[in-house]
């Protein structure tokens, strides 16, 4: 045995990989935290999915492009970025076994929206053209910087592990959740209203977040999501 939860990163394994750095910021952050990284390859298949999951004590959908329109079932809009369908393809059959299993799982920016479509939820395809009078949620602030800040419900699962009202959060994203799945709740939003977080109430630890934490290594606040992640992790 390894003592420690293993946990599940999902990753590009390609040229996206060279601007999400998932061999940094959240092989770090879970060490960090007390478990054990495992980089994921992208699977095809519901048994391979299974295979991998039984491997772990917990998943991270981590950041990166955008999903595919195909796996929104719309029709591509102006302002969409570059898609990976394998990616996409993997990291929803993901989701969707994690949550059939209530394995723990942390979604993070990119893996919010992954996590949200899976879950039966849907997303802006790009948050300028859609939502036309939000903030600018790319900022051109270097990522280990807050770039606005968001507020956090009282009665969410995020307050209880963060005990803030507000706090300040990265943001380099024009993607977003527009609705929000079944048997999820918002958890935090910001000042124009985009979604910032969702959890869903009766699992044991499913989690998403529109910003990075593990771009903001010294936050505190980041830190507490992931010792609270790794915590569920280890009581699997």
């Amino acid at each position: 045995m390894l003592g420690k939860p293993v946990i599940g990163i999902t990753a590009a394994h390609c040229s996206e990989e060279l601007k999400t750095f998932p061999r940094h910021y959240y092989v770090e952050s879970i060490k960090k935290a007390g478990g054990i990284p495992f980089i994921l390859p992208p699977v095809q298949g519901a048994e391979e999915g299974s295979n991998f999951l039984g491997l772990l004590d917990g998943l991270i959908l981590t950041g990166g492009g955008d999903i595919s329109p195909v796996y929104l079932k719309e029709d591509p809009r102006r302002g969409i970025g570059e898609c990976i369908p394998e990616r996409d393809l993997s990291e929803i059959l993901l989701t969707k076994l994690a949550l059939q299993q209530n394995l723990p799982l942390l979604g993070i920016c990119r893996g919010i929206q992954v996590l949200a479509v899976a879950a039966g939820g849907r997303i802006y395809q790009d948050i300028p053209s859609q939502h036309p009078l939000a903030m600018q949620h790319r900022q051109t602030a270097p990522r280990q910087y807050a770039w606005h800040e968001v507020e956090i419900s009282v009665e969410s699962a995020l307050y209880r592990l963060l005990r803030e009202r507000k706090i300040g959060v990265n943001s380099l994203h024009h993607q977003a959740v527009s609705e929000i799945p079944p048997g999820f709740i918002h958890n935090a939003l910001a000042s124009d209203g985009i979604i910032e977080g969702i959890e869903k109430s009766e699992a044991k630890f499913c989690l998403g977040v529109q910003w990075h934490p593990e771009s903001m290594e010294t936050d505190v606040h980041s830190q507490a999501l992931f010792a609270g992640f790794i915590e569920a992790c280890d009581k699997k």
